[in-house]
């Protein structure tokens, strides 16, 4: 009874110990969950237009004034206050989780600063239509034959940007009355490939604005807006085929932009383009070919194929194919011939006779072949000869021949690129060897030659502030005296 007695006394005095601890836990875990609900909400209040924070009532019917947590019953409250040091444009916001007792604590507080983000108009919706899903799952206008079979036809394609019901009032004067008319906004619509490159849809006589002439609403029963949106009618087999981003920006009528809204599409108006100024190049070896081509503007090549045949005892061979798999962005290929046989171009006294033929082939699935580019020549070159092709008559360097050496005239090239925009660029140019052939800059709106270009395959790399990094590739001779890169 004495020991009983002792322990007695000593539990006494360890059990307020266990009963505190357990009260910390569970306030640790009440208030870790409150906190979780702060978080949660403020969030949600963040993905808010900055006008739309108003005061702690519009918040608690939007978002609620309650939350259940694992069972248990919280209470949300909300704080909205002008900055008093950036007032306008910076609001203070707090959202509070409290919970009925035991135990009985403060609340979790979670508070930030929200920065006007947007003044213009913001989008809800962004669609072209009329359109059709390709393999990938991407959304294109249905302009072009999807299938093999048939040509493509066209058909008119509309851009809609709708907008947040929010900010109907910013587009609209005296909304959903009688004498309600639009306001002087616009907006704009621009497609940017992968490269950085872009191109603007819109009226070009008005710097591509889309402006309140295109400004479409609907209303319901209750004779209210229920939808509004700006809408244009377009061209897209003006546009090359490929991925594109068309983004969309509604602005006040103040010039003040909302928010960009970015829709992920592709453009098909049927198989590749014919290579141009495919020509075949006779080499001083007697025993290669250079060949060289310009791709067309779509951007959606999936490769090249390239075949040869032979002029055999008055009639031409099958095609032996080269190559099924020549990348989407090559403009050269080197044919070394059949090498397990003497001379196997030809020989001065008997040449042969070749052609060749290349075509591109379309990403979608089944791929859509196009139109083959096809160029003949005689081997070995004479002096004057020319290789020919559909669109272009090349000659072949002339070659000299004395007792002592053979001498090769071999020839240089000169390329342009164009900056379309208001800011210079830094220009750097590499051969295939990876050699920098030049390096220089363009300045803003403005076209530079740039010369002295061997027959190669040469890459582009163009560097602004700012800007995001362009890269494009060419070849000499195929794309001799033109625009290799045209900056928007």
């Amino acid at each position: 009874m004495i020991a009983a007695m002792v322990l007695l006394v000593a539990m006494a005095g360890i059990v307020p110990f266990f009963i505190g601890g357990l009260n910390h836990s569970t306030t640790l875990r009440y208030k870790s969950l409150a906190t979780n609900v702060a978080r949660e909400r403020m969030e949600e209040i963040r993905q808010l237009d900055y006008r739309e924070i108003t005061g702690p009532t519009e918040l608690a019917t939007r978002f609620g004034s309650s939350a259940t947590e694992r069972g248990i019953d919280f209470q949300v409250s909300y704080d909205v206050q002008e900055s008093s040091y950036d007032s306008g444009i910076l609001k203070k916001v707090t959202v509070n989780v409290g919970w009925a007792a035991p135990p009985k604590v403060s609340a979790a507080a979670i508070t930030t600063m929200i920065h006007q983000q947007f003044l213009g108009p913001r989008g809800a919706l962004l669609e072209v239509t009329p359109f059709s899903p390709d393999p990938l799952g991407t959304p294109f206008p249905a302009i072009g034959a999807l299938g093999n079979e048939g040509p493509p036809v066209s058909s008119p394609t509309w851009a809609r940007y709708h907008l947040a019901q929010a900010d109907w009032g910013l587009v609209f004067n005296n909304l959903d009355q009688p004498g309600m008319t639009a306001r002087n906004v616009y907006a704009r619509l621009v497609f940017f490939n992968d490269q950085g490159g872009s191109i603007p849809v819109g009226d070009s006589g008005n710097d591509y604005k889309i402006d309140n002439s295109n400004l479409r609403y609907t209303t319901g029963e209750d004779g209210k807006v229920n939808d509004a949106w700006f809408e244009y009618l377009f061209d897209a087999s003006a546009i090359p085929d490929g991925y594109w981003e068309l983004r969309a920006i509604a602005y006040n009528e103040y010039d003040q932009p909302g928010n960009v809204w970015r829709l992920r599409t592709r453009i098909e108006n049927g198989p590749p383009a014919i290579p141009t100024q495919f020509v075949a190049t006779p080499q001083a070896d007697n025993q290669s070919m250079v060949l060289t081509w310009q791709g067309g503007l779509e951007q959606d090549r999936d490769h090249y194929v390239l075949e040869r045949r032979k002029w055999v005892d008055g009639g031409w061979t099958e095609w032996i194919q080269l190559s099924n798999d020549l990348a989407p962005n090559s403009a050269t290929y080197t044919d070394v011939g059949i090498l397990n046989v003497q001379d196997p171009w030809g020989t001065p006294d008997t040449p042969n006779q070749y052609e060749y033929q290349l075509w591109a082939l379309d990403i979608c699935n089944p791929a859509k072949p196009g139109s083959a580019a096809v160029t003949d020549v005689q081997i070995p070159p004479q002096e004057g000869t020319t290789t020919t092709s559909a669109s272009t008559t090349t000659t072949a360097p002339t070659t000299t021949t004395s007792t002592s050496s053979t001498t090769t005239t071999l020839a240089s090239y000169s390329v342009q690129i164009k900056n379309s925009t208001n800011k210079s660029y830094s220009l750097d140019i590499k051969d295939s060897g990876g050699s920098t052939a030049y390096s220089g800059s363009v300045g803003k709106n403005s076209t530079i030659t740039v010369s002295d270009l061997d027959t190669d395959n040469y890459l582009i790399t163009a560097m602004a502030s700012g800007r995001p990094t362009i890269t494009q590739s060419f070849s000499v001779p195929a794309q001799a005296g033109q625009i290799v890169l045209n900056i928007l």
